[in-house]
């Protein structure tokens, strides 16, 4: 008996089973071993919800090499909808994504391919309603961010400290005509401080920044602000993923094959395309100039995150890009903004972090 209970306590602890149903139920019952009598423990577990005693019943046939009957209760576990607005994310990467309307922010992990949520945090957005649109609006922006540096001894206001996020981004500069600046994911020394009540930036008590804090990596987590979450089927989660993996592959193999033909590369391209340097017409000119002096080019793509806004109709991939020719080298950590145009997807932005 002891020896099922540690193979339960250590699977809670090393395989990540942190949903708040689990944490609330399960673990009261793991944090009771070794204190409780056994009697005691038999009643806390026939107490737990029915969700739970299948993931207790789940841990014990897998301890027991029953696979095939460890499968069908991981089947009854397995979410109908998952969240869908993280789609891609590297294995020792954290996604956030912010509701808005809930004032929730939810920390996402993936686990067989599918987003999970592991931690939530209780958080403040915007004192208006709606997607920021200027300067001063008081609102948060909806879109698709992330967090370039942690900064500290900061003024009080600020809690522990702060990771400004890149807006405006490349988009909300070029295409959305957005302005403003200084929206952070920051604390707040005052514990009571009422919903609703920032001038834009995304506000978590200071013990909850301190854990997140530790689930960022600067420049490469994505941060997705909504106003409420997206679900999917899997069916769709999966066929959307696949999709958006193939593209990503398309467009490397056509810059590596742009010396030989660069018009398959530039088709990959809206006509709305935007980048540090101008439009679309200007991304042509600079790519055929810089292109006619190359014999070979090789890309290497690691590190990628693919998420999506709210709507669907804007997704985000980031990577880290190596980049080799016959006469220039760099690494990147590449952002691409692409978007489906009827049946066919394109890229509407492109950004180095």
């Amino acid at each position: 008996m002891r020896i099922l209970l540690f193979f339960i306590f250590f699977l809670f602890y090393f395989l990540n089973f942190e949903n708040s149903a689990f944490s609330e139920t399960l673990e009261n019952v793991i944090s009771h071993l070794g204190v409780k009598s056994v009697d005691e423990l038999s009643k806390e577990i026939d107490s737990l919800p029915q969700e739970e005693k299948l993931k207790l019943e789940l841990l014990l046939l897998i301890y027991g090499k029953e696979n095939k009957e460890a499968e069908k209760i991981l089947e009854k576990l397995s979410p109908c909808e998952i969240v869908s607005n993280i789609i891609v994310l590297p294995k020792n990467l954290y996604g956030i994504v912010v509701d808005k309307t809930s004032e929730i922010l939810y920390v996402v992990k993936m686990e067989n391919g599918f987003p999970v949520i592991v931690k939530k945090f209780h958080c403040i957005t915007g004192k208006r309603p709606g997607d920021k649109l200027g300067e001063g609006d008081l609102r948060t922006p909806e879109g698709i961010y992330f967090p370039m540096y942690w900064r500290e001894n900061l003024p009080p206001i600020y809690g522990l400290g702060a990771f400004p996020l890149n807006y405006p981004n490349l988009l909300d500069r070029k295409i959305l005509k957005r302005d403003g600046h200084g929206i952070w994911i920051h604390g707040t020394n005052n514990p009571h401080r009422p919903p609703h009540s920032s001038n834009g930036c995304i506000v978590l008590k200071n013990p909850d920044l301190r854990v997140l804090k530790n689930l960022i990596s600067t420049k490469r987590t994505p941060v997705v602000i909504v106003s409420e979450l997206s679900f999917s089927s899997k069916e769709e989660f999966i066929n959307e993923k696949k999709d958006l993996i193939n593209f990503i592959l398309k467009w490397k193999k056509a810059w590596e094959n742009s010396p030989k033909d660069i018009d398959t590369y530039l088709s990959l391209y809206d006509e709305r395309f935007v980048w540090k340097r101008g439009d679309i017409n200007s991304w042509i000119s600079y790519k055929k100039r810089i292109t006619k002096r190359k014999k070979w080019i090789k890309i290497d793509v690691s590190d990628l995150t693919i998420t999506k806004d709210e709507l669907g109709n804007l997704y985000v991939a980031r990577m880290i890009l190596r980049y080799k020719s016959n006469n220039y080298r760099s690494t990147t950590n590449k952002v691409l903004y692409i978007y489906k145009k009827g049946k066919q997807w394109k890229i509407l932005g492109e950004e180095n972090l």
